[in-house]
C-alpha cells in the first residue's frame, strides 16, 4: 500500500462546521450525517479544529459530575451525543441549555491532525496510530479542508487491496 496517497482513499466533499455554530447544532449535523466528528473552520474556511462525539461526551460527562456509566453505555454511545438534545427536551439538565448554545469554537479539539493529498497512506496510518487519532483532515496549501480520512476509510482500502 506504500503506492497509495490521501486522494485515493478521502472522503470528499467533507461536511465542515463554522467555529461560532451552537454545539446543538453541530451535534443535529453528526447526528444526520452520521459521522463522529467534523472538521472546525473559521469564517474563511480554514481548518482551526475538530469537534467529535468524544469531545461532547467528556463535556457531557463534566457537566453532569457522573462517575459511574449509565446502563447500556456501550451499546448507545454510537448516539450518546444525540441523547444531550433529547435530556434536554425532556428538561432532565437546566444547565444543558447554555451548554448547547455555547459556540463549537468552545468545545473543539483545537488544531488539526492534516495531511496534503499526497501523503502516502503508509505515513498517515503511522501518524494516527502514533497520534492515537482516528481522522486526518486533508488540506490544500491554504489550510482548506479537502477531503477526510477516518480508520473506516483506511480499512475499507485495506480490504479492497486484500479482495484484488
Amino acid at each position: 500500500m506504500n503506492s497509495i496517497v490521501a486522494k485515493q482513499v478521502m472522503t470528499q466533499p467533507v461536511t465542515t462546521v463554522a467555529e461560532d455554530l451552537p454545539i446543538r447544532d453541530a451535534i443535529q449535523l453528526i447526528e444526520d450525517k452520521k459521522y463522529s466528528g467534523l472538521p472546525v473552520v473559521d469564517a474563511e474556511g480554514v481548518a482551526v479544529g475538530l469537534i467529535s462525539q468524544n469531545d461532547i461526551l467528556r463535556a457531557m460527562a463534566y457537566l453532569t459530575g457522573a462517575t459511574d456509566l449509565p446502563e447500556g453505555f456501550h451499546a448507545d454511545k454510537r448516539k450518546a451525543s444525540k441523547q444531550l438534545l433529547v435530556a434536554e427536551e425532556k428538561g432532565r439538565a437546566i444547565a444543558l441549555s447554555g451548554f448547547l448554545d455555547q459556540p463549537v469554537r468552545r468545545l473543539m479539539s483545537p488544531g488539526i491532525h492534516s495531511c496534503t493529498a499526497e501523503t502516502a497512506v503508509e505515513k498517515i496510518c503511522q501518524q494516527m496510530t502514533d497520534r492515537r487519532i482516528h481522522r486526518i483532515a486533508v488540506l490544500d496549501n491554504q489550510r482548506k479542508v479537502v477531503g477526510l480520512i477516518s480508520a473506516t476509510d483506511l480499512v475499507r482500502r485495506l480490504g479492497e487491496e486484500l479482495r484484488s
